[in-house]
């Protein structure tokens, strides 16, 4: 049999690391190497070239609606199973039941799928009583869902073998000269060192999804790290984690396995937390080489920061960490949400005053997004922003840009808030500066100019994609 898995993005420059782990799993653990995976192209034309027997798509709440358009357009021309998986399935999984999709994967898929892949290489074909025994599904039978029992988490992250990257667009998307933060220009590449979070702010599901956090050993990661090094001579990674930092002692151990591999000139970018920001934390991080620190600063507001981060971080904290990082040669990117419950326009200019502080050097604002089963959805759907009901129209949550109809505050009018969003905007323009020419040039190295003439980079330079 031929597995198809289905990425739907197809401009962002993060790859579908979820699908290339099932993937890689199935190799390892069911010996079954004839996966293709779908990922920035034109998804039918593929599935008509390949004619898969089994597709599978990966889909976050606001690519839901795509999915499910996706999956009708399957069915017209394909007469296989198609199985939907991802963060949106699982945390609203009574959305299966009005889509074309046959399965759902419920939580971590991977273990799933290789059942689900055994089976249909074993009976070629996907039958009610069969289906019953496998663990973390919904799936169709005639007019009944019919909903198994909950699958528990891999517990030992490092028996999932690195993701299955030579099935992605590598080459042709994800190591060719890209942004970095703060003028840095190179090759860089994305990697996951953890799951989950042990935090639980208003605004994610991710803790929601994952259940809890769980990490990769020290070893694991560097392990990765080094063939990531070897096969793309990368300039350096984005750890893509919630929260890397979350462990102190992996951090250490990380940064000294890393010196010993001779690998101590390769840049990291990282998600941090003011709250663990420590002189020994950013020691560790200086011994990695960490050049960017990030943080969901969220708000500049003490009572607003309360609501979204629940209480465990302070302004005061989100203020030293950024000096701290700074201190410790660290480039900080900080991320601002307006437009909380109960949010007032003083409590604007506070997270204003946070964006232009000096030791913050790029900045992000964000519009708050209610997201499925947190507790900004909950607020939402209570004032009539959203529903549970399948037939709400996901596409109103979409990510980025202002909002305008789904501004949860009570004190501040969509438009007085949509003119705030123009003043943060202002504000993260003038302080991130702007790019011209010279800064694709800046930091060239020899080995970065073959890409210069690759499709890719000159879309970036003339500004038709995302860099």
């Amino acid at each position: 049999m031929k597995l198809a898995l289905v990425s739907l993005e197809r401009n962002e420059p993060d790859p579908p690391l979820g699908l290339a782990y099932i993937a890689s799993y199935l190799r390892k653990y069911g010996n079954f190497d004839n996966t293709i995976i779908v990922d920035k192209e034109d998804q039918m034309k593929r599935l008509r070239k390949e004619k898969p027997d089994v597709i599978g798509i990966g889909s976050m709440t606001y690519e839901f609606p795509q999915a499910k358009i996706l999956a009708e357009q399957i069915k017209k021309e394909f007469d296989v199973p198609l199985i939907i998986g991802g963060n949106h399935i699982t945390l609203m999984t009574h959305h299966f039941q009005t889509s074309a999709f046959d399965i759902a994967v419920i939580g971590e898929g991977e273990q799933t799928m290789l059942e689900l892949v055994q089976l249909y290489e074993r009976k070629r074909s996907f039958e009610p009583d069969d289906l019953k025994r496998i663990k973390g599904i919904d799936f169709k039978d005639g007019n009944n869902i019919i909903q198994t029992e909950k699958r528990s988490l891999i517990e030992n992250l490092d028996t999932i073998p690195f993701p299955a990257r030579d099935l992605l667009k590598m080459k042709e998307y994800y190591t060719t000269l890209r942004r970095d933060c703060f003028g840095k220009f190179g090759v860089y590449i994305h990697m996951l060192t953890s799951r989950g979070c042990p935090y639980n702010c208003a605004f994610c599901s991710t803790s929601v999804f994952w259940q809890k956090a769980r990490f990769h050993s020290a070893q694991y990661v560097v392990d990765e790290i080094k063939e990531l090094v070897e096969k793309y001579k990368v300039d350096g990674i984005h750890i893509w984690d919630d929260l890397f930092i979350a462990r102190k002692e992996r951090v250490k151990e990380i940064a000294e396995l890393l010196k010993k591999e001779g690998l101590k000139d390769l840049e990291f970018h990282v998600f941090a937390r003011a709250n663990l920001i420590t002189e020994e934390m950013c020691g560790y991080m200086k011994n990695m080489n960490v050049a960017v620190t990030e943080f969901g600063l969220e708000s500049g507001s003490e009572k607003i920061l309360k609501y979204l981060k629940k209480g465990n971080v302070t302004v005061e904290q989100n203020r030293s960490a950024l000096a701290m990082c700074k201190k410790f040669g660290f480039n900080t990117l900080g991320d601002i949400i307006i437009g909380s419950p109960d949010e007032t326009e003083d409590d604007l200019r506070q997270s204003l005053s946070l964006v232009q502080d000096k030791n913050l050097d790029e900045a992000r604002v964000f519009h708050l997004t209610p997201y499925p089963r947190t507790e900004v959805w909950e607020y939402a759907k209570q004032k009539g922003f959203v529903s549970d009901s399948p037939d709400f129209d996901l596409r109103k949550i979409n990510l980025g840009g202002f909002k305008e109809g789904m501004v949860l505050s009570e004190k501040i009018s969509p438009q007085k808030l949509k003119e705030w969003y123009g003043i943060f905007k202002e504000a993260v323009e003038k302080k991130n500066g702007s790019e011209n020419i010279l800064f694709y040039v800046k930091n060239l190295k020899a080995k970065h100019i073959k890409y210069l003439f690759t499709k890719r980079f000159m879309e970036k330079i003339i500004g038709k994609r995302n860099a």
